[in-house]
């Protein structure tokens, strides 16, 4: 497996840090999620930037060291690394991005819908962070100031896929450096045949493997469509009507616990997807986490069947169940309020099973550039994530995004484009 600084710097940054950070600077635990997403790949193109020079790598090493033997990559003190107490962080920003810090918190706070002072602050502790993280990979690994270029320059292509669309700091950053590894990025995603990633992120050569069932549930499920074809008009609870238009349905039934959510559906006049989830239906959830009135084969009546059947949670493809009623502003990681439904749903779900675990999985259509869907598509699902948690979903562990890679409709056409806008959400464990 690669190394991957990035990932490791935001699992630095668990639901716990976002929540004391948001009570201690007054914004939204989304919105310090947002924002963090952007402040992590901006630091580390700081890093990339400096260490391209002897004196800058050696800098980078002195301050690693100190903010390593500091504590500081701890994050034990939230509060005290916020309020500035120690000015350790505003010092390693100053010494990343010299004049440009200030410009670069006013990049991140007009992206995350956060005030300029909570951007400052959070550059300050990620910086902090970040650094005595760095510190001590070059303690336990013996890198030297000297191997520091080397270190930064095999995360090019991890900095470019982290940075979130729409936040555009290359004249900040340094343009060229983020521009070879977005080019690289573009270079290596590509749309495969399969729906959905392997839940293992360094799995290769394994896809023929699965290839056939999934071609042949595909074809099983054309064979359905055109049995079943007929026409009903169905609107999910938060969702929006499907018209008249005609589309098939597939019953739910019992045991059923397929990832699967039936399609004959519209694209609305904002582009969504509009699915055709089926009659609706009451289902308790366990716990007392009370009951949902949702479509029979909306999102979470998958869901809840999958979590409650004896089927075995497959942790090498995934179990992956695509949002029906969940969406974002065009272009933007923004989500919109008739999404807040669905979610509200999976918070009552994910604590109905509190032994589950869940992961987020973010993607696109195919249109314009592949590496920043990817980007756009990696900050959607972190998104999600971070309301799922703020909510008081727990046990949504983690998110990631894989652009326009796994598509589920046909990009030649509006409604596959719109299909294939989506998040998803993995069950990891049950």
């Amino acid at each position: 497996m690669s190394l991957n600084l990035i990932q490791q710097a935001k699992d630095l940054f668990s639901g716990d840090i976002v929540d004391q950070a948001s009570n201690q600077l007054g914004e939204s635990s989304s919105s310090i999620s947002s924002a963090l997403a952007g402040i992590v790949p901006s630091i580390f193109s700081g890093l990339l930037n400096k260490t391209s020079n002897n004196a800058g790598a050696e800098a980078v090493a002195s301050l690693a060291s100190s903010a390593s033997n500091d504590g500081g990559g701890m994050l034990s003190n939230v509060a005290g690394m916020l309020g500035g107490a120690s000015g350790s962080g505003s010092s390693i920003i100053s010494s990343l991005f010299g004049g440009s810090g200030n410009g670069i918190a006013s990049a991140i706070s007009n992206f995350a819908g956060i005030k300029s002072g909570s951007a400052s602050s959070l550059m300050g502790m990620a910086g902090t962070a970040i650094m005595g993280m760095v510190g001590k990979y070059m303690s336990n690994n013996n890198v030297g100031a000297s191997g520091l270029s080397s270190l930064f320059s095999s995360q090019k292509e991890h900095i470019a896929a982290a940075m979130p669309a729409g936040l555009n700091l290359s004249s900040l950053l340094g343009g060229d450096s983020l521009a070879a590894a977005t080019s690289s990025i573009h270079d290596k995603v590509k749309t495969t045949a399969s729906n959905y990633p392997a839940d293992v992120e360094t799995s290769t050569g394994s896809g023929m493997k699965w290839l056939l069932p999934v071609l042949l549930l595909a074809l099983l499920g054309a064979g359905a469509l055109y049995y079943f074809k007929g026409c009903k008009d169905t609107n999910a609870t938060g969702g929006h009507a499907s018209g008249d238009t005609t589309h098939a349905t597939i019953p739910a039934v019992a045991g059923d616990t397929s990832t699967t959510v039936a399609s004959g559906g519209t694209v609305d006049a904002d582009g969504n997807y509009v699915y055709n989830v089926g009659d609706m239906t009451d289902i308790t959830l366990p716990n007392g986490a009370g009951t949902l009135k949702v479509g029979a084969n909306s999102t979470e009546a998958k869901l809840v069947r999958f979590l409650q059947s004896s089927e075995a949670v497959d942790t090498a493809k995934g179990n992956w169940f695509d949002f029906t009623n969940v969406y974002f502003n065009s272009g933007k990681s923004t989500i919109t309020e008739s999404s807040m439904t669905q979610l509200t749903n999976m918070v009552a779900i994910a604590k109905a099973f509190p032994k589950a675990t869940f992961k987020i999985g973010g993607y696109t259509d195919n249109t314009g550039n592949e590496a920043s869907n990817v980007t756009l598509s990696k900050s959607r699902a972190s998104v999600v994530a971070a309301k799922l948690k703020e909510m008081g979903a727990g046990n949504i562990v983690s998110s990631d995004g894989y652009g326009p890679a796994f598509p589920i409709g046909d990009n030649a056409t509006a409604e596959g484009k719109a299909q294939n806008r989506r998040v998803s959400v993995n069950v990891k464990s049950k």
